[in-house]
């Protein structure tokens, strides 16, 4: 036999490559391919933003109860209970009951040695050191769902100095509810959970219990109705996709009013 010059095959033999019909196989193949990869790298991204929108949740939580926390602990304290001179601190009325459809109003003061930036007071006392102030904290939420903290420091009640300006240190809050544990009889034991301003005396009060509803930053879940319980509170949210939580804190009160 005579071999083709042109196409270098002898006159029977088939020249190898792909038919139409193949080209559209593997370019379907490929596609289910690469169908496959988009659909692992947008679950595998999905995940990631859910995980990053937990661990905010947690972190913003951690923030409130330790700053929260605090300044329960210390309400009322005075380092000289016996000095007369000094007016007795703690709870305060402005610690409100539902001051906006979402928020409760939580006050307290006590004496202290650093202002509200944790600084040492730079007036030192009879005995040369930092002398002890009252230092006032608020919280509460604005309007853009910040859980806010306002700080006042002073010699005396009639010459505090508002240091932090009810700034929003916790954002995407949805709710924010504060119990107090009133001890009714004096036996140092909580006897029932009450609203503010609803005990006997802030003296009674031995500590308080308050929750926060947290939202996510984005949009990470399906877009279910939500129920959610804040203490004493029932908050249903509209679907929007966005992951929430209920946060619960427990803080004792050191130094009781009287």
């Amino acid at each position: 036999m005579v071999m083709d010059r042109r196409t270098g095959t002898l006159p029977n033999q088939r020249v190898a490559g792909m038919t139409l019909l193949e080209l559209m196989i593997a370019l379907t193949l490929t596609a289910l391919l690469l169908l496959g990869l988009i659909q692992i790298v947008s679950a595998a991204s999905s995940s990631t933003r859910l995980q990053r929108n937990q661990a905010q949740l947690q972190e913003n939580a951690r923030l409130a109860m330790t700053r929260i926390s605090r300044f329960v602990r210390e309400a009322g304290f005075n380092p000289e209970p016996w000095d007369e001179i000094r007016p007795a601190l703690g709870l305060l009325g402005d610690s409100m009951d539902n001051v906006s459809g979402a928020s409760d109003r939580l006050a307290v003061q006590s004496w202290s040695d650093v202002n509200c930036f944790d600084n040492r007071n730079p007036e030192l006392d009879s005995h040369g050191n930092p002398a002890f102030f009252i230092r006032e904290s608020v919280f509460d939420l604005n309007s853009s769902r910040g859980l806010t903290w306002e700080c006042l420091y002073g010699p005396s009640l009639a010459e505090m100095v508002k240091q932090v300006r009810r700034e929003g240190f916790i954002q995407n809050v949805d709710s924010f509810q504060v119990l107090y544990g009133e001890d009714s009889d004096r036996d140092s034991v909580v006897d029932k959970w009450v609203k503010a301003g609803q005990w006997l005396s802030p003296g009674h009060v031995l500590g308080i219990r308050f929750a926060l509803l947290l939202a996510s930053g984005d949009r990470v879940t399906e877009k279910t109705l939500g129920t959610f319980e804040v203490l004493d509170s029932t908050l249903v949210k509209q679907p929007d996709g966005f992951l929430r939580r209920v946060f619960r804190f427990a803080a004792a009160i050191r130094s009781k009013t009287g």
